[in-house]
């Protein structure tokens, strides 16, 4: 009962991680609209490279529907959805006002998800008592 419920709360962080990429990689970079006036709804940046930060997001992404997903799915799709959502996010900032996509930003993304994803995966082959001692 207790793996079953940490395997959900995975899923559902799987998900709240996909809708934030989404938000973060397609929100205006100059506001929107009536919202200019409000500085803090700029385009949202951590001070980091921009593709250091594709490539921590998507990792940490990845590493977490790997957690959820990985079991039941299979690492390579999960890793594969990643690439693809990276892709399709990258082509869609083609109609995000002050956004432009570029194929470094998804190189990143796509490195960032296959090392997370990677990452757990590996976790997951250790053997246990390794792990405990």
């Amino acid at each position: 009962m207790r793996a079953s419920l940490v395997i959900t709360v995975f899923q559902v962080l799987t998900w709240c991680c996909v809708f934030l990429l989404a938000v973060l990689s397609l929100w205006p970079g100059e506001g929107l609209g009536f919202l200019f006036v409000l500085p803090e709804l700029k385009m949202m940046r951590t001070g980091l490279p921009g593709q250091l930060e594709h490539l921590v997001a998507y990792a940490g992404s990845a590493a977490i529907g790997m957690a959820g997903y990985g079991p039941s799915r299979g690492g390579v799709r999960v890793i594969g959805g990643f690439w693809v959502y990276a892709a399709m996010l990258e082509y869609l900032q083609h109609f995000s006002p002050d956004r432009h996509p570029s194929f470094l930003d998804f190189a990143a993304s796509a490195l960032g998800a296959l090392c997370g994803g990677l990452a757990v995966a590996l976790l997951w082959r250790r053997p246990f008592r390794e792990a405990v001692d």
